[in-house]
């Protein structure tokens, strides 16, 4: 099952895009993938009242970690020219009201092909923010109530492999095992 998933995983390094492969969780054995991101964004498409408040060219980063059934666990996105560093856990100060809490949306569509969505409300003009992926790029889209939006993209991204995380545990797993045997033979003699 992981070997499959794997193959199906594009792992990326460029300008835009690492991948680092499967973290095991402890406690509820669950197989989670990590991908993990950097790069450079364009700006594509801004709404007139934002044009100066968003750069043509921005760097950004972050993290998303999902199980195999599309359920996030933890997340981060930072966009440096817009000065946005988003978390999970993240409220927004709701000014003479209660703090905002975000929605947070995933959909998965593949490990390749997924969309993170970070809503504060925007019904109610605060902002949501949405990243994204596909197997080519990444997009990042803010919108902001009535001031409009932005759209910032990142085609960057290119394919390379990396060494399968089950070759490099079953690496591990022989060569501890050959230490225990090692050492049951030092400590019978």
């Amino acid at each position: 099952m992981i070997k499959t998933l794997l193959q199906k995983l594009p792992a990326g390094v460029a300008l835009g895009m690492s991948v680092v492969g499967l973290v095991f969780s402890p406690t509820a054995n669950a197989q989670l993938i990590r991908q993990e991101f950097e790069g450079s964004f364009s700006r594509t498409q801004v709404s007139p009242l934002l044009t100066n408040f968003s750069p043509e060219d921005t760097d950004y980063s972050g993290f998303v970690l999902f199980s195999e059934d599309g359920t996030l666990e933890d997340w981060q996105i930072s966009v440096d020219g817009l000065e946005l560093d988003l978390e999970s856990g993240l409220t927004l100060d709701g000014g003479l009201g209660p703090d905002l809490i975000p929605t947070i949306s995933f959909d998965l569509s593949s490990p390749s092909d997924w969309d993170l969505s970070v809503d504060f409300g925007i019904a109610f003009d605060a902002p949501r923010y949405t990243l994204q992926r596909n197997a080519s790029k990444f997009t990042f889209i803010g919108e902001v109530g009535r001031a409009g939006g932005y759209t910032y993209q990142d085609s960057s991204i290119t394919q390379t492999s990396v060494p399968e995380p089950g070759t490099i545990l079953g690496i591990l797993a022989v060569g501890g095992l050959g230490l225990i045997v090692k050492l049951k033979e030092q400590t019978n003699s």
